[in-house]
């Protein structure tokens, strides 16, 4: 079953009445209609139709393009909300996101081992730690994982 036409405001007005009947907070509501738009102009790049939006391939190849955003973990609940919204509302008859997700295990996201370390270093920033203190422990954990990788 094909999505029916729908007009880009339509959605986005009738997905933010369904959130704040679920009673999510307005900053969240906020945040999720944010990611709600970046994936629409993803998806209307090179086609005007909106049943591009609840096409498969055309979700797997926006979760792709955002997989190292920093925002990442929350484009995805953004989006399986969305999902779960149109499928509420009639508008698909499956959910494709949770297809994608159980099938492709494309919204698997492997942080690098210099994705970790930074994090590592942004967590000792907030804490407020020394830069003489925190380039140490940062040379010291990448001493750590040199020595551990030389030893598999």
């Amino acid at each position: 079953m094909t999505a029916p036409q729908l007009d880009f405001t339509s959605i986005i007005t009738s997905y933010k009445l369904w959130l704040r009947g679920k009673s999510y907070s307005p900053a969240t509501v906020r945040n999720y209609l944010v990611d709600l738009k970046k994936y629409f102009q993803f998806s209307y790049q090179d086609n005007s139709d909106s049943n591009q939006i609840f096409n498969s391939d055309n979700l797997t190849a926006y979760l792709q393009n955002i997989n190292q955003d920093q925002n990442y973990k929350r484009f995805l609940a953004s989006l399986s909300k969305f999902f779960q919204f149109s499928l509420d509302q009639h508008l698909i008859s499956e959910n494709i996101f949770n297809k994608i997700k159980s099938s492709r295990g494309v919204l698997q996201y492997a942080p690098t081992i210099e994705d970790i370390i930074k994090l590592y270093q942004d967590q000792l920033i907030k804490k407020k730690f020394s830069l003489s203190t925190i380039r140490n422990y940062i040379n010291d954990v990448q001493q750590f994982i040199n020595w551990a990788q030389k030893e598999n």
